[in-house]
């Protein structure tokens, strides 16, 4: 039996300290009460309801408990030369979830008492008496154990909170616009909009008016609950130190598109096991860290290759970077691109995706790229517009 500690209460946190406590190890759950989350609304993958799953039993009889609403999929609109609306949904009868932060970790808490040791403590991992630690205390306070994506182009965001009495959409709304692009995520009594940007070529002003048009499109009233702040984009230098591993934004933060971020905080935990448990050594397992940063990259990155709608400097700077990124992708990304968009190979994934019955199967057993699957692949890269006989992806 091994002593594991987990440092952090947020999103991250709440994963890993559910992930761990079914191993039937002794789990230490550190968390400094004194911080306090954002409130700024999230939207999951299918791994963040899958593992609540797991551990609770968490179905929709428990979505008041984190105000969480059901995902479809991402509705994606001004992205790619045409703008062309379209969504990338889940594969049925499979759902994400939007849901609160801060009512996720008051839930997962208090389903997790009795199972972990609760140490409402400020601690830092070196001080820590545990076999292993995992920490997930949050973004760095210096990033010279970082280096920072070459790639992504926004760095800030401008979030506001619009309140309505009930949900009108079961989508994350994805929205490209001039300075940058917009996210919506539906809570039971809120819309989240947020709006991703890159500081140094445009202002928050001209942030803060140009989003008056997605609230006008949406119907939605915006209030004076409002949040505006500069981010970096970056990944750990060596991820796993002595008998510590990193996760969450003290391992890692890429922008939220398409949120990447729930797989790989669970790719993390699973690399961390391995490594703790002997089945990988190090240099194995920060291969593994790396390539599952670099792949959720070039997913988000492949959405700026094709530009958007409108031409402006932004859009400019951001479609330059991305075409870099996927023309320095691994083969397996570019693989998949390749194929996603030949017609005797995914197509359609409606067509291509044989018949899977997801009581004794999932979507991990078909091919996967990061928090992507072949059916994500095809859709994205019929609805972004792309054709790699005109686009020199250098795929071979």
């Amino acid at each position: 039996m091994k002593k594991i500690a987990v440092i952090g209460k947020g999103t991250a946190g709440c994963m890993s300290a559910t992930r761990f406590a079914l191993t039937g190890q002794e789990v230490d759950w550190y968390f400094d009460p004194e911080i306090k989350p954002q409130s700024v609304g999230e939207g999951s993958n299918l791994v963040l309801p899958n593992r609540l799953n797991e551990a609770f039993a968490f179905g929709p009889k428990d979505f008041s408990e984190i105000d969480a609403t059901i995902k479809v999929g991402i509705y994606k609109t001004g992205w790619g030369k045409s703008g062309t609306p379209y969504l990338h949904d889940f594969p049925s009868p499979h759902t994400g979830l939007h849901f609160s932060a801060p009512k996720l970790q008051d839930y997962v808490e208090k389903r997790l008492s009795g199972f972990v040791n609760m140490k409402p403590e400020n601690v830092s991992a070196e001080n820590i008496d545990a076999d292993f630690v995992l920490d997930c205390s949050g973004k760095p306070k210096s990033y010279d154990s970082h280096i920072l994506s070459e790639y992504i182009p926004v760095n800030s965001v401008h979030v506001t909170q619009c309140y309505w009495d009930h949900p009108t959409f079961n989508y994350t709304l994805t929205i490209a616009r001039p300075y940058g692009w917009v996210f919506g995520i539906p809570l039971g009594n809120r819309c989240s909009i947020g709006y991703l940007y890159n500081k140094d070529i445009n202002t928050l002003e001209e942030v803060m008016l140009d989003v008056q048009n997605v609230f006008e499109e949406y119907n939605l009233k915006p209030s004076d609950t409002t949040n505006s702040f500069s981010f970096k984009n970056y990944r750990r230098s060596n991820n796993f130190e002595g008998n510590i591993s990193y996760n969450g934004n003290s391992s890692f933060f890429l922008e939220p598109l398409e949120a990447t971020s729930f797989s790989t905080v669970d790719v993390v935990n699973t690399i961390s096991e391995k490594l703790w448990t002997g089945q990988v050594n190090k240099d194995m397992a920060e291969r593994e860290y790396r390539a599952i940063i670099d792949a959720s990259e070039s997913i988000i990155m492949l959405h700026y290759s094709v530009g958007s709608s409108f031409s402006t400097p932004f859009w400019d700077y951001a479609e330059e970077r991305g075409r870099r990124c996927v023309e320095n992708s691994d083969n397996s990304f570019k693989f998949m691109l390749k194929n996603s968009s030949n017609p005797n190979g995914l197509g359609s994934y409606r067509d291509y995706f044989p018949p899977l019955n997801f009581v004794t199967a999932s979507p991990e057993l078909h091919a996967t790229y990061a928090s992507w699957w072949e059916g994500s692949f095809a859709q994205n890269s019929k609805g972004l517009g792309i054709n790699l006989n005109s686009i020199n992806y250098n795929v071979g």
